[in-house]
């Protein structure tokens, strides 16, 4: 099935939203919010078509329980990047 062009947007803004607030937590040294995310990450992106995120997640949500913090962060760059180039095909 396909997923609306609108609720993909609106997922990929989420993302970021979550992504700012996910570098400030990790300042903090708060592991929980990577966790949680990149747990769900891990779980919904492939329902919203963006699988290339999914792995990412699953990356953060392992790095983020070992607690290593550089390790996050190269990831969220990575998810990062990912999602801006998935927003970019979408106003290709």
């Amino acid at each position: 099935m396909q997923v609306p062009v609108e609720l993909k947007i609106k997922y990929l803004s989420r993302r970021i939203q979550d992504i700012e607030k996910l570098k400030v937590s990790l300042d903090q040294g708060d592991y929980s919010l990577a966790v949680k995310l990149g747990h769900q990450v891990k779980g919904n992106a492939v329902t919203f078509d963006v699988p290339q995120i999914a792995f990412i997640g699953l990356e953060i949500e392992k790095a983020a329980k070992k607690q290593d913090k550089e390790r996050v962060k190269i990831l969220v760059e990575k998810m990062e990047t990912a999602i801006t180039s998935a927003q970019s095909s979408i106003h290709a």
